[in-house]
């Protein structure tokens, strides 16, 4: 179910790839779950998310398991600190994801193609995929993290 949530949300919001819930609920997932749910719920997620947008490529797939699962295990080391590291982790993220794209797009389409990729597409995509994950793990991760705490207690009590 937490894999459905994860995957119908980056869709419903897909108006802009970078609008989206995902470093959010995969922090949340990160400070619940076990590494043996986690790690299989994020990689549910990236193989969901390429066979749907049909975009499945040797370079840009393995960068994707590679971000998001460098997130998980980030914000699983971190679930005990305060909130304040992980706004700054979920913010850091932001840049942090895109530059594991940025390499396939040299390999891909050539070096001397990057600088305008840089300027043109990915600084503000980076931007607004900070900005999202800055405001929504201090808006929202405490309420979440508090619900879903609650659920999986009463899954594994019953």
């Amino acid at each position: 179910m937490l894999l459905a949530v994860l995957f119908v949300q980056e869709q419903l919001l897909a108006f802009d790839i970078n609008v989206q819930l995902t470093v959010l609920l995969i922090a949340v997932y990160a400070a619940v779950l076990p590494p043996a749910l986690l790690f299989p719920v994020v990689c549910g997620y990236v193989v969901l998310d390429n066979l749907f947008m049909g975009s499945f490529n040797l370079l840009y797939t393995p960068a994707m398991f590679a971000a998001w699962l460098l997130l998980a295990v980030v914000m699983r080391a971190v679930r005990a600190k305060p909130l304040g590291v992980k706004v700054a982790i979920a913010t850091a993220f932001g840049f942090v994801y895109g530059w594991f794209f940025a390499v396939p797009f040299a390999l891909l389409y050539g070096f001397d193609r990057l600088w305008p990729y840089l300027v043109a597409d990915f600084f503000p995509a980076e931007v607004t995929m900070a900005v999202v994950g800055f405001l929504t793990i201090l808006l929202l991760y405490d309420p979440l993290r508090k619900l879903l705490d609650t659920l999986y207690r009463g899954v594994r009590e019953s």
